[in-house]
């Protein structure tokens, strides 16, 4: 029997340090992107053939490029935070697809007593990944705001002491940018370990071509989840601009 939770799994300990495998897939995808990166960095072309990888990352990289300009209206602006939005479509696509791939969710185990544990699991079905991706988005998104604006301007937003309204609506703001946090991690958590519930019981019960429709499904949740994500953190950023 397969054993999935809430919570990431422990494969491996080195001292008191737990390997989960939820971590150990995260390092596998962000490896494998660095070598897609250095490979078509190595092999880089200024007239890639039509079916390349490059011409597909150059073609994907200007679709995100004009999404994040037409945003916030202000290409010096958009050069400045395509990087992060980037990174966050890119990153959480390939590790929700990699989740999906045979030998995710059962094909390679540990064996536990009578319990199977997933060596693979899609870092996005654990929380802590998700709470640190939001992490870093808010970050950022404080960085965008008091680079751009100028830190006393932009902390004014929060503590505003020049009537007792302005500053109770700076509060309020300052807790929205805390619950940001929570909003960008539940919602992103919440799909993809849904997603790989879903795709287990399937497998379990239904083995062989009936998976398949789920399958397609979670493709589809998994890009979607990946937008979302990437244009709510962009949203967010243009609020913070104002």
């Amino acid at each position: 029997m397969i054993y999935l939770s809430i919570f990431p799994e422990h494969i491996a300990r080195i001292g008191n340090f737990y390997i989960t495998n939820t971590l150990f897939c995260g390092v596998v995808a962000s490896l494998l992107l660095i070598l897609i990166g250095f490979y078509i960095r190595l092999r880089f072309k200024e007239k890639p053939a039509p079916k390349s990888i490059q011409n597909f990352f150059e073609f994907l990289l200007e679709k995100i490029l004009n999404f994040v300009t037409s945003i916030l209206r202000s290409e010096k602006l958009a050069y400045r935070v395509f990087p992060l939005i980037a990174t966050f479509f890119i990153f959480i696509v390939f590790e929700n697809l990699l989740g999906l791939l045979p030998g995710f969710l059962g094909a390679f185990y540990i064996q536990k007593g009578d319990i199977k544990i997933p060596l693979l699991r899609s870092p996005n079905s654990d929380l802590n990944a998700t709470l640190a991706l939001a992490l870093i988005a808010v970050a950022s998104i404080q960085y965008f705001g008091a680079t751009t604006l100028g830190f006393k301007k932009y902390l004014k937003r929060f503590f505003n002491f020049t009537n007792p309204l302005k500053l109770i609506l700076g509060l309020f703001e300052l807790l929205s940018d805390i619950t940001k946090i929570l909003s960008l991690s539940l919602r992103l958590f919440g799909n993809i370990l849904a997603g790989e519930v879903l795709l287990l019981i399937a497998v379990f019960f239904l083995p062989y071509f009936l998976p398949l429709p789920f399958i397609f499904l979670e493709i589809f949740v998994g890009v979607i989840q990946a937008f979302i994500f990437a244009t709510l953190s962009l949203v967010f950023t243009k609020t913070a601009l104002k």
